[in-house]
């Protein structure tokens, strides 16, 4: 069953349910929609009434920066409508600066910076079609803070987490908010396959797979679950939040606080 399809299936399962104000009947667009934090705002967003069409692998690569426009015109043609995008699929490379390839490179920016530039500036005109909208850029708490063997990635949420605050100022007064979240270690396959491979590649610093090194650094001693990512992606997207834009949030634990 297409995901579209089950939306509206799950719209009507949950429509007894409480809800955040200003989700019901909206169209959304969330990338990387298929695991992870992009699977649990997926799912949310359903339980909330929203229709929504996800972007990822295999389907659509992101990295087609030609091919984006025409895929968020089909949508809101099919619609009618396009009220929110979450750009939410990225991609991580372990390594110094020394050891970045330029397709390291290549593959990082395009993924984590230029697909979201590119599908921001497709579904403005939308949302303004639709009477205003709003978008949340999924960032890190690597916005805030460096992590050892992380430059280029840490790097493009530092980015995504500026892209926000300009266009938000942008886009303001034509009812468009734009937010970020910059979540923490978040219990995922990435964060797993991260842990395994700073193991493998650093051995001598990450003793063990980096469970526990990760884990000690965070206030509140663990790792965060998808859901309590996408809880702050629902809020920032519904009518509960309509002072609120150009923020950059952490979603952390209380890691940078400290």
């Amino acid at each position: 069953m297409r995901l579209a399809e089950l939306s509206r299936l799950r719209q009507l399962e949950f429509e007894d349910r409480g809800n955040l104000p200003g989700l019901r009947g909206r169209v959304a667009i969330v990338t990387g929609n298929r695991g992870g934090i992009g699977s649990a705002i997926t799912e949310l967003l359903i339980e909330m009434g929203v229709l929504v069409h996800g972007l990822d692998l295999p389907e659509t690569d992101l990295r087609d920066f030609h091919s984006l426009s025409r895929i968020v015109d089909s949508i809101a043609q099919k619609e009618g409508r396009l009220d929110f995008l979450v750009n939410n699929a990225g991609a991580t490379h372990l390594g110094t600066i020394t050891e970045v390839s330029e397709d390291d490179l290549d593959l990082v920016i395009e993924t984590n910076l230029k697909a979201p530039m590119g599908l921001m500036g497709a579904a403005i005109p939308h949302l303004i079609h639709s009477g205003g909208g709003a978008i949340v850029n999924i960032s890190s708490d690597q916005a805030f803070v460096g992590k050892r063997a992380s430059a280029i990635y840490g790097a493009t949420k530092g980015a995504i987490a500026q892209l926000t605050r300009s266009a938000a100022l942008d886009w303001a007064k034509h009812g468009i908010r734009v937010n970020c979240i910059a979540p923490g270690s978040t219990d995922t396959a990435m964060l797993r396959k991260v842990f395994k491979d700073l193991h493998q590649k650093y051995p001598t610093v990450y003793p063990s797979e980096g469970e526990s090194f990760y884990r000690s650094g965070i206030p509140v001693d663990r790792f965060a679950h998808p859901r309590e990512i996408a809880w702050p992606v629902a809020f920032l997207l519904s009518d509960a939040s309509t002072f609120i834009t150009g923020a950059v949030i952490p979603v952390d634990g209380g890691f940078v606080a400290q």
